[in-house]
This record gives structure tokens, C-alpha cells and sequence, in this order.
């Protein structure tokens, strides 16, 4: 079925044209579902996906516009395609008078883990977000210390928290407390106190770490 750009004309009869019209607002209609919404549906005529041609480099963000495009960025597992954007220059203001334009964002990251036991989600920018969970037996009254080794290496961690999952599972319930030390840019230690009573106590935590990259 091929668009007819010629209909409708000044021909004898209308009567002739119909069937072209008809098959032209048909293409219309098929080429028109490409990528959008169809018609007569609750969403017609939405973007159902958008395609972003690679850039070579940054766009040039004009008054206010933004731009979401897609360019090469090097990762861990070497370079390929990421989204980017950027929004239009907001510095200087009355409270930050810092004459700064903003810089290009990446809000994708191909090394994303979502099989776990440790996860990491990419927040806009350069940052990684790591979390995940330990378990572990505690002895008496003896603390734990146990070493957290993000994956993909960040270049840095900006913090490290965790926060006990478990509590003491006999006599007084008492809690574990818990501590995090930063020991260098890709690991980090959470010390957890003991169980204050005699025996072996179940222990477990949840850490949360965000990491440059």
C-alpha cells in the first residue's frame, strides 16, 4: 500500500477518488503507529519510544532549553553508548553568585547489577548507589567486623551507612549497635557490637554505599 500523493484531483468523479483516499489515510495511519500510539486508542498519537541518534559531542543548550541525548562514554566495560542531559545555565543567582554553566549529566551506566547479593542503580551525574546484606554469628559479648567490597571499584565512596536487620533473638533483646569506617575507595567496614550474653547470636544489617565513578 503506497500513499497517493495526487489524490484527491479535479477528475470526472469523486466516486474514483474514494478508494485512494481511503488507502492513503490507511498509510497514513501505518506509518503513523511507528513509534507513537495509534489512533482511536486512550494514549493516540503518544511517543511510544524515541530513538536517540549518537552525538559526537555535547549540544549547546540555548535560553531554556534541555537536552537528553545519546553519546559514546567510556565505563568498566569500556565505551558505548549512555543518555545524557543537560539543563541550561542557573548560576549566578542572588544566593550563589558562582558564574557556573552546567556540565553534561550521565544518567545511564552499563554495569548496573541487579542479580545481587550487592546491587548498585546510577543516580544522575557521576555517582553509583550500592546496597545490599551480610549475615553473620556473633559470640558473647565480642564485636564483628566485617569488610564491604563495592563492585564496579568506585573512584571514591562519599558515604557508607548500614543499619541492623536483626536483634538479639534471646534474654533481653538487646540490639546491635553498628559503625561504618571508610578504609579506602572501594571498601569499608561496618563494626557491629556483641550480643551481651553467652553463646552464638544470629546477626544481619543492610548497607547502603554511593560512590563516584
Amino acid at each position: 500500500m503506497t500513499y497517493t500523493r495526487k489524490k484527491p484531483d479535479s477528475g470526472p468523479s469523486p466516486f474514483l477518488d474514494a478508494p485512494l483516499i481511503q488507502d492513503n489515510f490507511f498509510t497514513y495511519d501505518a506509518a503513523f503507529t511507528q513509534n507513537h500510539v495509534s489512533l482511536n486508542q486512550r494514549n493516540q498519537g503518544c511517543h511510544s519510544q524515541i530513538i536517540f541518534e549518537r552525538q559526537s559531542s555535547d549540544p549547546s543548550n540555548i535560553n531554556d532549553e534541555v537536552a537528553v541525548y545519546n553519546k559514546n562514554a567510556t565505563s568498566q566495560a569500556g565505551t558505548q553508548p549512555q543518555l545524557f542531559i543537560k539543563i541550561p545555565k542557573f548560576l549566578p543567582t542572588d544566593n550563589d553568585t558562582t558564574n557556573a554553566t552546567n556540565a553534561s549529566m550521565q544518567v545511564t551506566y552499563n554495569t548496573v547489577n541487579i542479580a545481587g547479593p550487592q546491587y548498585q542503580s546510577f543516580l544522575i551525574g557521576r555517582y553509583l548507589i550500592f546496597f545490599g546484606t551480610f549475615s553473620g554469628m556473633t559470640s558473647g559479648t565480642n564485636a564483628t567486623s566485617t569488610t564491604i567490597t563495592l563492585s564496579p571499584v568506585p573512584t571514591k565512596i562519599v558515604c557508607a551507612l548500614a543499619s541492623p536487620n536483626t536483634s538479639q533473638t534471646g534474654g533481653s533483646q538487646t540490639p546491635f549497635t553498628i559503625a561504618t569506617d571508610i578504609i579506602s575507595n572501594s571498601q569499608f567496614i561496618v563494626r557491629t557490637s556483641g550480643n551481651n550474653q553467652a553463646g552464638n547470636i544470629a546477626y544481619s544489617f543492610t548497607y547502603t554505599a554511593i560512590g563516584t565513578v
